[in-house]
């Protein structure tokens, strides 16, 4: 189960790019939970609802506060869904308990401008920008772009097959953009067929043909920081690109279908940061209007 849990962390910090004083709290809180279940010889498989409802009653006795409680049951309860979306647990004991609903955050975007200064910018290697390329104008999260083989991406067709989570296959478009930059890669590195799309880069011969993991990709991002001056990670530029679309009038099926999420209600929380975006707009132009009419 430790296995498990440490695959848990790395798919938070890669894929969703928690930060390190995230990942140590939820680690904790899973453990506590572990633990308290191994004490009681309750193998993870074997946890029911009555043993949750007995680790809650636990809690309350040792003085937890409110806040803390429903913090340690959401970090468990995200580590079992994630556990059944691998398909390793069928049941989640925490699935029925109600839990008071927070106040959702709005995941961070870049501005269109910000990712062409990344696209443009001397620094980034060509590898670099196909990774940004393929983050950016396809929505991939980092463990499908981490996957993609050559052979996935059809340049004359202009589409790339992408395996998604569940095994799901969808096809996203490529861009015109996202072509050349693909195209000029493959002919710089000789990569063909069934090689993984991003290799790591070293030796006598310059390349080796072993896949980028996702962890390096993640790390190639966060570095990118400096040109931009902010933080990055390769779920930004998933965001964006959620965002983007329907700031410029996408169908909110077409974006759910371009992101691969099987439940529509995981792309709306995108439709409210294009309406904040919208809001923005409006008052840049009408506010503007009338300061110039009042002198």
């Amino acid at each position: 189960m430790y296995l498990m849990l440490s695959e848990y962390l790395d798919h938070l910090s890669c894929e969703r790019g928690y930060a390190a004083n995230t990942l140590e709290a939820y680690e904790r809180d899973i453990l506590e939970f572990l633990r308290y279940h191994e004490n009681r010889q309750v193998k993870l498989y074997q946890i029911s609802r009555r043993e949750v409802s007995r680790y809650l009653g636990e809690l309350r006795t040792k003085n937890n506060a409110t806040t803390s409680i429903l913090r340690k049951i959401s970090s468990v309860k995200g580590f079992y869904e994630w556990l059944q979306e691998k398909g390793t647990l069928r049941d989640n004991p925490l699935s029925l308990l109600e839990l008071p609903k927070r106040r959702k955050i709005l995941p961070k975007v870049l501005s269109v401008s910000e990712v062409s200064r990344l696209l443009n910018c001397d620094q980034l290697c060509r590898q670099d920008k196909v990774i940004v390329e393929l983050l950016y104008a396809c929505g991939l999260r980092v463990s499908e772009l981490a996957s993609l083989p050559v052979k996935a991406v059809d340049l004359d067709g202009g589409y790339i097959r992408v395996l998604g989570k569940g095994g799901k296959e969808r096809l996203i478009p490529l861009g015109a953009v996202s072509v050349a930059v693909v195209r000029e890669y493959l002919s710089e590195t000789g990569l063909q067929g069934d090689d993984p799309l991003l290799v790591g880069f070293g030796g006598k011969g310059g390349l080796f043909k072993t896949p980028l993991n996702r962890r390096e990709i993640w790390q190639r991002v966060r570095d990118m920081k400096h040109i931009i001056g902010r933080e990055v990670s390769p779920h930004t530029f998933r965001h964006s690109f959620a965002t983007h679309l329907l700031e410029n009038g996408a169908d909110l099926r077409v974006v759910q279908e371009l992101l691969g999420h099987s439940d529509i209600s995981t792309t709306q929380i995108y439709t409210q940061i294009s309406k904040r975006h919208v809001k923005m707009a409006h008052r840049n132009v009408f506010d503007t209007l009338h300061t110039e009419s009042d002198n």
